[in-house]
């Protein structure tokens, strides 16, 4: 408290008071209802929302915004579809959203549900289930990495937008009676009311468009029915994006000029603006530096006297109580650090800074399982999305563990069984926890990576684990020791393909690329078999050190695993760095200096020539030669991790915290 007297600092927000300055801002998770509660309607809260929010305001965080599928109709042009109706449509959805306001009172945390007016240019309306897209005019915003993006949408008609706003309105005061503390309108770019903000996106000639006054009147009209709607107790905010960052968009002079005329309104008790919509900084990736987005806020905060709040790799108590202390925002939002450490709060106010387990913005599981209608997670807690399943409990019997290995799934099995209890002892062949995140942590930019050494590392030295760095664990070793239960996290070893000339000496594998093992020569080829970004950082990582680099990838393009925000910026950074890259192509041979490439689809055969190195990528080969020694010879056996098959980090980390919870 005596370092964070601006974090923890109560302040207030209209009318609601809020113990500190801590938000959990809106996102989409896929928490209500289908598919990631089965046992509630579409578009409802049940018991995985309330788990995950509950334990978010139970961590300590002041405010949260919970915006998902808080829309005023279903989807799309289906306004005009009378079958099928949103949760916040009828009185009948009430008591949902009144159990999930419930569970976070419990703890004094504030909610505020965050109100779309629906789809715009930037979505899908097929997996929106059908119809038309809606925007201020009929221009689609083409994404470059977004497969779905580009649809052009309807021009929305005026009564549709008087039928909206009324809607709005009835929506609101459904929250209202939820018992929410108050509303955020939603209005980014993208989405049906920024469409009407950006000029990039308003072409109207009628009274909603134009001037920046008319391309606000769509917002006026929904400000002034949420606060008819929801009365002076309740708080009333805004989110728009300040900075869009494309030709003939919002610029942050506009975006300024913009918080003026919100708060002219009289009418909002905060203004919240985001930045670059429709690009990969809207939810900045690791390449990112932290809190690139602050300058918005900033800039917003000197000409508005409203509470302002400003997000974007905030993921550290210090540079949060720095960005208050500087007078940049007044609230620190946050998303992904909340995913990733559900107690940051709690462990920041308390002096616990080291028990803080920090986003690294890898976006693996937070960010690009959304898009793929899976509930929201994270790399590193693989509790996050799961709280009401995948809870850690203290084991009715303690036992002996021993965890061969000391990569990702061997240390978060280690951590959770000795959360419940267990005694663990922990060995690893090499003389460092964590190697293969050291490696993924080399490439240009990929240095977050370790954070999760760093956490891991404490959390053994605070569980205290009996950690034996260099040690090769045989059989007999196992059968010696005699423990309880035996978890094997022995990774996968590296591996080159069996393909013609691959056992020529300028043959090398990603890792000796990447720890200065082997020195590439000036032509690389990089053969991409992961799939993931691996080989689009070791391409950088060559690229960066003056190679002139091809990236083969046997898919339709290079990291098909990404989430987007990741992707795009990789592949601006391989582009800009002179990196060729090369779908549907895998490397069939190599001739010496030759490496004949071959099309998936069509078989057809290429020569690329002069070629120093060929680096190939993959998965690796799972090494379970000691799981398959000891099956079936000691009390209890487990393997986790790439020991089982060669998967990413996620995947490793909720093998190693299911097997910790079986024990």
């Amino acid at each position: 408290m005596q370092e964070f007297k601006n974090l923890f600092l109560p302040t207030k927000i209209g009318n609601i008071n809020i113990h500190n300055k801590i938000v959990l801002l809106g996102f989409y998770g896929n928490f209500f209802g289908p598919p990631g509660d089965l046992k509630v309607p579409f578009g409802a809260p049940g018991e995985r929302a309330c788990s995950f929010f509950g334990a978010r305001a139970k961590g300590g965080v002041g405010l949260m915004v919970v915006s998902e599928h808080y829309a005023t109709w279903p989807t799309t042009l289906s306004i005009f579809d009378k079958n099928f109706r949103m949760p916040l449509e009828s009185d009948e959805g009430i008591p949902y959203f009144k159990k999930l306001s419930d569970t976070v009172h419990k703890y004094d945390t504030k909610i505020i549900g965050q109100l779309d007016t629906g789809a715009g240019p930037s979505f899908d309306s097929r997996s929106l289930g059908g119809g038309s897209l809606l925007a201020a005019s009929p221009i689609s915003r083409v994404s470059h990495t977004q497969a779905s993006w580009g649809e052009v949408p309807h021009e929305i008609e005026i009564d549709d937008i008087k039928e909206l706003v009324r809607r709005y309105a009835a929506a609101v005061r459904r929250l209202k009676q939820a018992g929410y503390d108050g509303v955020e309108i939603k209005a980014i770019s993208g989405h049906l009311l920024g469409s009407f903000i950006s000029p990039a996106t308003n072409k109207r000639t009628d009274e909603y468009g134009g001037s920046l006054d008319n391309r606000l009147r769509f917002v006026y009209e929904i400000i002034d029915a949420t606060r008819e709607a929801i009365g002076p107790d309740l708080a009333l905010g805004i989110r728009f994006c300040a900075d869009e960052f494309i030709d003939g968009g919002t610029t942050l002079d506009d975006g300024v000029e913009i918080a003026k005329k919100l708060e002219a309104t009289g009418k909002l008790d905060y203004i919240f603006g985001c930045a670059d919509a429709f690009k990969d900084g809207h939810i900045p990736p690791m390449f990112y530096p932290l809190a690139p987005w602050a300058y918005v806020a900033a800039a917003i905060k000197e000409v508005v006297s409203l509470p302002v709040f400003t997000v974007g790799r905030i993921n550290d108590p210090v540079l949060a109580e720095r960005i208050l202390a500087d007078h940049q925002a007044d609230m620190i939002g946050m998303v992904r650090p909340l995913i990733c450490d559900p107690e940051w709060p709690n462990k920041a106010r308390e002096g616990r800074l080291e028990e803080i387990r920090r986003c690294m913005a890898c976006s693996d599981r937070c960010v690009g399982k959304p898009y793929a209608f899976q509930t929201v997670g994270c790399s590193i807690n693989p509790e996050a999305g799961f709280e009401a399943t995948n809870a850690i409990i203290t084991a009715e019997i303690k036992k002996e563990v021993m965890v061969v290995g000391g990569g990702a799934a061997g240390l978060e099995t280690a951590r959770v069984a000795a959360l419940r209890g267990h005694t663990v002892s922990l060995y690893e062949k090499n003389d460092v926890l964590a190697k293969e995140l050291s490696i993924a942590a080399t490439p240009p930019g990929r240095q977050d990576f370790e954070e999760a050494i760093r956490y891991y590392t404490y959390q053994m030295k605070l569980l205290r684990v009996d950690v034996h760095l260099g040690v090769t664990v045989t059989p007999e070793m196992v059968f010696k020791s005699n423990p309880d239960a035996v978890v094997i996290a022995t990774g996968a070893e590296p591996y080159i393909p069996d393909i013609p000339g691959a056992d020529a000496d300028n043959i090398v594998e990603m890792r000796q690329i990447l720890l200065d093992e082997v020195e590439a020569g000036q032509n690389v080829v990089v053969a991409d078999l992961d799939y993931h970004i691996y080989g689009m950082d070791t391409a950088d990582f060559l690229a960066e050190r003056g190679r002139k680099v091809e990236l083969l990838t046997e898919k339709i393009y290079a990291g098909t695993r990404l989430d987007w925000h990741t992707l795009r910026t990789i592949y601006t950074r391989l582009l800009s760095n002179g990196v060729v890259i090369t779908p549907l192509a895998k490397a069939k041979e190599i001739r010496g200096t030759t490496v004949v490439v071959q099309n998936v689809l069509t078989g057809n055969e290429k020569l690329i020539e002069g070629i120093d190195t060929v680096v190939f990528c993959t998965h690796g080969k799972a090494n379970d030669t000691l799981y398959r020694a000891l099956k079936g010879k000691v009390k209890e056996l487990y393997a986790v991790g790439q020991c089982v098959s060669p998967r990413w980090l996620p995947d490793s980390t909720a093998d190693g915290a299911r097997a910790a919870r079986a024990i």
